[in-house]
């Protein structure tokens, strides 16, 4: 009965990841198909039109939001506690290797798993490859908003920016693997934890878009990725701990 379960559990995370994985494609591709979305998102968050609508001599607005020091002070501080959590799993699994009678209290596969899936995610695909790669400027740094470089849709690897670019967002990926952390605590905990938690994530990618630092679909698409990997890295867990 227990191997049942198990393996039950394993066909529900690669289902969930499968799904997960369909989803962020069907939003990547509706993002790149209408591209103005991205685009009508960020000008409500803009003091003036489009710059490139504007009359000649008229000067061009910018992303009020950015400038708050209250704003700028709470995204640092959203911007630690990916940092923070991260922490507090390493001196869990550090206590965990230390302590016998701990480790078998404590959740410690999954506790890899969220590890290894914040490299994969975050780290890897987030930041070592998208970011590095897609070439899509910022909103600030494209002429719509000001800035010198072409606007590029979702998806698309031909823009200008050279490093450090828009697409994903990484601290709305780190963001979202908050979120996953969730699966790691007892179920009675979840429900007083879950809340601001998911409220700090979400909280933590609409301000990136807010202060025109990203596009809508780098904060979601950003997010959503570190969930799905997530749930990826539980379906191998699960296959791992049942051979």
């Amino acid at each position: 009965m227990a191997i049942f379960h198990a393996v039950a559990r394993q066909r529900k995370y690669l289902d969930s990841f499968l799904i997960l994985t369909a989803f962020w494609f069907l939003l990547l591709a509706i993002f790149h198909a209408w591209p103005m979305i991205d685009v009508q998102i960020s000008e409500l968050f803009f003091s003036s039109p489009l710059c490139v609508n504007l009359p000649a001599g008229d000067q061009c607005g910018n992303f009020p939001l950015s400038r708050d020091t209250s704003i700028t002070t709470l995204r640092w501080i959203l911007y630690a506690l990916p940092y923070v959590a991260a922490g507090m799993v390493v001196v869990a699994l550090a206590v965990a290797g230390f302590s016998p009678r701990l480790r078998h209290q404590m959740p410690v596969h999954r506790l890899w798993a969220s590890l290894v899936s914040l490299g994969i995610g975050t780290g890897l695909i987030a930041n070592v490859f998208l970011k590095a790669h897609s070439g899509r400027p910022r909103p600030i740094q494209t002429d719509l908003f000001g800035g010198k470089m072409e606007f590029m849709p979702a998806g698309s690897f031909d823009g200008a920016c050279e490093r450090n670019c828009s697409f994903v967002s990484g601290e709305a990926s780190g963001a979202g693997w908050l979120i996953c952390l969730l699966f790691l605590l007892p179920p009675r905990y979840r429900t007083w934890i879950a809340p601001p938690v998911i409220l700090a994530s979400i909280g933590t990618a609409g301000l990136r878009v807010a202060v025109g630092a990203h596009y809508a679909s780098d904060a979601t698409l950003g997010l959503l990725l570190s969930v799905t990997v997530f749930v990826g890295m539980l379906a191998f867990e699960e296959r791992v701990a049942n051979r």
